[in-house]
């Protein structure tokens, strides 16, 4: 065993250990370079953890191996149309374009000179004139927002997107988000392109896969590296977890006990206490009402919860949606984290 944890604590980041979603990838690709793909918006969304950001890291460069598309990542914080025009202008043969001196355009640090019968007096008119070229280039442009969230950047950026691609431009958005954030977004006003934009709810890793990281990695018996695996619901974030601590603790030699401590108390800070206040005090007596980490039926759920099945739907839904609930079977309803009861049973604001 090596002496270098392959397994890493940190977000968004790809570890050394890591299990590549290639059917989502390759799905992701397919759909939007389709010669007539079905929409120019796709969204990742998932709960904290769940690995959004590193697939859409495997989606870039899916697509970067394609000479036929342009990648463009933008930071959400920032505005997104200036940063596009910005580097397009880098990244695409489309310089000649910006050569006279008849008008000046500046922002992000360049200096553009436009020259022509209908010169250019705002962003959105210099993104037109670009896409254009390009589109006359046979080229296309993917661009990729990780965490969008409900602020007046994204806002100004959905506007002009709408814009664009209704002028049958070649330009694709794939962008990661959590489910409140994308639902504040599409409550926006002009906001019904992303009402429409298919969602790609990222799924748990393969647990067969997972046991054989462990085993592989670590030495354990196909027994013990399942029974971790197991542990981990499939749940990204916990493979990592889980991973780094049983490395860590068998180069110290840790109980299982103590390492357990300690997967409680890394999901509970980086995880947990970030998603529980994103939830509502009837979605909390949701999950208060599941007894355990087993899978319970959704009848159990409401009589512990006190609800009534009309409204409690909508709630179920939004849980699985958000990703803390799964529903592994017709009627039945389970914690799609690992622990998470754990968590709830040490809660005292309840």
């Amino acid at each position: 065993m090596s002496n270098v944890n392959p397994f890493t604590l940190s977000f968004g980041s790809t570890p050394t250990q890591y299990l590549p979603r290639l059917d989502e990838t390759q799905s992701i690709y397919e759909r939007i370079a389709a010669p007539t793909s079905l929409s120019h918006c796709f969204v990742i969304t998932g709960v904290r953890g769940a690995g959004k950001t590193v697939l859409l890291t495997s989606v870039a460069k899916r697509f970067g191996e394609d000479d036929s598309w342009i990648v463009v990542e933008l930071n959400p914080e920032d505005d997104m149309r200036e940063a596009l025009a910005a580097k397009l202008y880098s990244l695409c043969k489309i310089k000649h374009l910006f050569l006279e001196k008849n008008f000046s355009f500046s922002f992000h640090g360049l200096t553009f000179s436009i020259a022509g019968k209908n010169p250019i007096l705002n962003i959105d008119d210099l993104l037109d004139r670009m896409l254009s070229e390009i589109n006359r280039q046979g080229k296309k442009v993917l661009v990729l927002i990780d965490e969008a969230s409900n602020n007046e950047y994204m806002k100004r950026f959905a506007l002009s997107f709408q814009i664009l691609i209704r002028h049958d431009y070649p330009l694709f958005l794939v962008m990661t988000s959590l489910y409140e954030n994308i639902s504040g977004l599409e409550n926006e006003q002009n906001m019904t392109f992303l009402i429409r934009a298919p969602r790609i709810y990222i799924s748990s890793l393969n647990i067969n896969s997972i046991a054989a990281s462990y085993q592989e990695t670590m030495g354990l018996s196909q027994a013990e590296a399942f029974r971790y695996a197991r542990m981990t619901k499939g749940y990204a974030f916990a493979f990592q977890l889980l991973g780094y601590l049983l490395f860590e603790g068998k180069k110290n030699n840790e109980s299982e006990r103590t390492i357990l401590a300690k997967l409680d108390q890394y999901l509970e800070e980086f995880v947990y206490r970030k998603i529980w206040p994103s939830l509502t005090p009837v979605e909390r007596a949701i999950l208060y009402a599941l007894p355990d980490e087993s899978a319970v039926t959704v009848k159990t759920i409401m009589e512990n919860a006190k609800m009534k099945k009309e409204s409690f739907s909508k709630y179920r839904d939004r849980l699985i949606k958000k990703g803390v609930l799964v529903c592994p079977s017709r009627g039945k309803l389970a914690f799609a984290l690992p622990r998470f009861r754990h968590f709830l049973d040490t809660r005292f604001d309840y």
